[in-house]
């Protein structure tokens, strides 16, 4: 029985996962982390969600998941962001037309690499986990020894560690040279922003954890007090309980029954001059101008 707002979003290998909407109170969370530029953490919140939000039982990728931030922005929050370039320079991107490139353009790519001395496969790929640091571990898809593979994201992380620990230094600066390599760092051409007139940047979804992640960190950034300010014309003047303002309201919710009573208002105010307008002047009392 589903008993409150879902929507589909869709991710790799042509499969659909429904997704509940972002509420308030972890959007501000996200602030939060944000503003204390506690990215750890914010990394750990954003894993956590990504699970939390999406309500169909399946294995998410790195992919997946970005997919699934991206369309929680786009549904909770709003659609564009700006990105500010030189004197004054403003770009709207459309989220949406990102999540299609990604979509559009992700190829599951694995690269392997061997040490047969030691008789050790390794397949890299996207990161399994939402990083703020661009760690060569994470892009490790699998490791094959003496042909037993494991694929590293349904891995715990005290057995990922151990097995991370049988790779030799040799074969782990072979796996560094392949991840830098230009092609893994430049995947997916998502959009091109103007930095100065006549200056143009190409942004790139990629194997790099932190770029990535600088990128969903900036799709969810805002001014922390805006929610504050957002949280008290709801239950002040709207008089919505605190709690259905945080755990039963997405921001973009928010957001409209304030344009609603600001709407009310200037329709109030409007009438009011309009009114006062229309009435015929009254004599002050007095005694008149001396002749």
């Amino acid at each position: 029985m589903i008993n409150t707002y879902m929507y589909p979003v869709i991710i790799t290998s042509d499969r659909q996962a429904t997704c509940r909407e972002l509420t308030n109170y972890e959007y501000k969370n996200i602030l939060k982390f944000i503003k204390n530029e506690d990215d750890e953490n914010l990394c750990n919140y954003f894993e956590f969600l990504v699970y939390d939000i999406c309500k169909t039982q399946c294995s998410l990728n790195y992919i997946d998941k970005i997919l699934i931030l991206l369309s929680s922005r786009i549904i909770s929050i709003g659609e564009n962001i700006i990105i500010s370039g030189k004197t004054g320079i403003q770009n709207t991107i459309s989220l949406s037309n990102v999540s299609k490139t990604i979509i559009e353009n992700y190829v599951p790519e694995t690269k392997e690499i061997e040490d047969k001395e030691n008789n050790i496969k390794v397949e890299i790929s996207y990161p399994y986990l939402i990083s703020n640091r661009d760690l060569l571990y994470d892009k490790i898809y699998s490791i094959s020894i003496a042909g037993n593979k494991v694929i590293m994201n349904d891995t715990e992380p005290e057995m990922r560690d151990k097995i991370l620990n049988y790779i030799p230094a040799k074969l782990t600066k072979k796996i560094m040279r392949n991840i830098k390599s230009d092609s893994n760092y430049k995947q997916i051409k998502l959009f091109s922003w103007v930095y100065e007139e006549g200056n143009k940047i190409d942004f790139y979804f990629s194997f790099n954890s932190k770029q990535n992640f600088d990128f969903l960190k900036a799709c969810f950034s805002e001014d922390l007090k805006n929610m504050y300010y957002y949280e008290y014309l709801c239950c002040s003047k709207l008089h919505i309980p605190l709690s259905d303002f945080l755990y039963h309201m997405s921001p973009v919710e928010s957001i409209l029954q304030i344009k609603t009573l600001a709407k009310e208002i200037k329709e109030q105010n409007d009438a009011q001059k309009k009114a006062n307008e229309s009435k015929p002047i009254t004599p002050q009392p007095g005694l008149g101008a001396a002749r």
